[in-house]
Order: structure tokens, then C-alpha cells, then sequence
């Protein structure tokens, strides 16, 4: 069994280089659907992030466009929803950036202090915490 690395922190997409994607990007034909793209791209980020020290990246760019494969065997033809809200916050690097956007840090300075993400990344989960927290403050209207 390969260890996991289950310490690292997983970067996004924006903090890859063209030559870090490459051996996965190599695998897309011109006819690759854009969403099987986008799931092999983060399920390629994800196993870089966990097995980089001992797999070698086009052996693990295989293994996203596989996974990438079932997804599309088991749930092809439907649109499933994806969530982010609730379950974002069970992570305690997302806590750690709201925590500090909370003390009033600015975005450029979380990023710094988090490390491995970028300030875009910051303002983008503090949005989305907030309307989460709004929605939980607001309710939902029953209008009919």
C-alpha cells in the first residue's frame, strides 16, 4: 500500500505551472469533454498532492483520467450537484482563514500566512462563508 501524505496541503489550480499539469494535460484528445477536464484536473491535483514523493506524475495523470473514466461510467448523462458550503468549514485550514479575515486581516496577509494559496483563493472562500452565514441568518422565504 503507498502511504499518504495526509499532511499536505492541497494547492489550487492557479498555483500550478503549465509544467506541473503537463503530463496530464498530454492525455486530453481534442475531443476530451470539459467536464471530464475539470474532474481529471482536480482529482490530478489531489493525488499530486498526496502520492507526489512516491508516484511519478504521469503514472498518477493515468490514474485521474481513469478515476475521471468511472465518474463518467457511473454518472454520466446526469448533472450532480456538487456542495460546497456546510462541508467546507469541517476543514481546518478554511477555519483558519476565516478566523484571520474575521481579525481583520486583509486577504493578501491570510494568504501569506496560510501559505500554498493565493489571495484570489482567500476571497473566494470568506465569500462564500459569509453567504452561507447570511442564508443561515436569513432563512428561506416560503413565497407561494
Amino acid at each position: 500500500m503507498i502511504p499518504v501524505n495526509c499532511m499536505a496541503e492541497r494547492p489550487d489550480l492557479c498555483d500550478l505551472t503549465a509544467a506541473d499539469i503537463a503530463p496530464l494535460e498530454s492525455l486530453f484528445d481534442p475531443l476530451t469533454p470539459d467536464t471530464w477536464r475539470a474532474f481529471a484536473r482536480s482529482q490530478y491535483i489531489t493525488l499530486r498532492t498526496l502520492f507526489a514523493d512516491q508516484q511519478p506524475a504521469a503514472d498518477l495523470a493515468q490514474l485521474a483520467l481513469q478515476l475521471t473514466k468511472g465518474i463518467a461510467i457511473d454518472e454520466g448523462g446526469s448533472q450532480p450537484y456538487i456542495p460546497v458550503g456546510a462541508q467546507m468549514m469541517q476543514s481546518a485550514r478554511v477555519r483558519r482563514i476565516i478566523d484571520l479575515c474575521n481579525a481583520g486581516k486583509g486577504y493578501a496577509d491570510v494568504a501569506r500566512e496560510v501559505g500554498n494559496i493565493t489571495e484570489a483563493r482567500v476571497r473566494n472562500i470568506e465569500r462564500a462563508w459569509r453567504q452561507e452565514q447570511r442564508a443561515l441568518r436569513q432563512g428561506k422565504l416560503d413565497l407561494e
